[in-house]
């Protein structure tokens, strides 16, 4: 009988416990939702905000404003970076985008890489971030290059392919889904790799 009512007791203590959860997860995510997605936003709100940014970067749960008003987003647009070699050779680097991924890596982290690459990586802005994935592909293809041609990389030239989705009456409705067919290409960014040979001197005082 004790042993019963212990464990009766422990499934209302689980129970009381799972439907908090629930509580506290809906909670949560409708206040992003209404917190984030509103175009004014109050001192409580900013707070609620920067409470959970980690969660909400986690889950990918930020959807600003401006992306529905007042100029909602019409423009698909990724990168490429564009490799020059000391020999004369060029080459393509296609940064990771949701279009060329296939199965859980698509869903997972596919969605991170579009808005890396087009809304991140934008013309004469965030210099950080195009300093930072030019010091990655540059170590990526030195690796490479160890076990291959041993090509010196001599330039980077970041290439924007940008495709503009104008709304009817302006152009023909596009069905959603659609891949774009045409795309401009703008050069937006250069990088020349400075690798610096440090020599190492032993001095022995006697």
């Amino acid at each position: 009988m004790f042993k019963f009512l212990r464990t009766d007791k422990c499934r209302r203590i689980f129970g009381i416990f799972q439907k908090t959860i629930i509580i506290m997860f809906f909670l949560v995510n409708v206040g992003i939702m209404i917190t984030d997605g509103l175009p004014d936003r109050s001192a409580l709100g900013a707070r609620f905000i920067k409470l959970i940014s980690r969660y909400q970067a986690f889950g990918m749960l930020y959807q600003p404003w401006s992306m529905f008003a007042p100029n909602p987003m019409n423009t698909n647009a990724f990168i490429q970076a564009e490799l020059h070699f000391e020999d004369g050779t060029v080459e393509q680097w296609p940064l990771p985008r949701q279009t060329l991924m296939t199965g859980m890596r698509r869903v997972l982290v596919g969605d991170r890489y579009r808005l890396f690459g087009q809304e991140t990586l934008l013309p004469n802005q965030n210099e950080l971030a195009w300093f930072d994935i030019s010091k990655y592909i540059t170590r990526q293809i030195a690796l490479r290059e160890l076990d291959g041609h041993h090509r010196a990389l001599k330039q980077i030239i970041f290439n924007r392919y940008s495709s503009v989705v104008r709304p009817p009456p302006e152009a023909p409705l596009i069905p959603h889904g659609t891949l774009s067919t045409y795309y401009k290409m703008d050069p937006v960014f250069y990088y020349v790799p400075t690798v610096e040979k440090v020599r190492y001197e032993a001095k022995n005082s006697l």
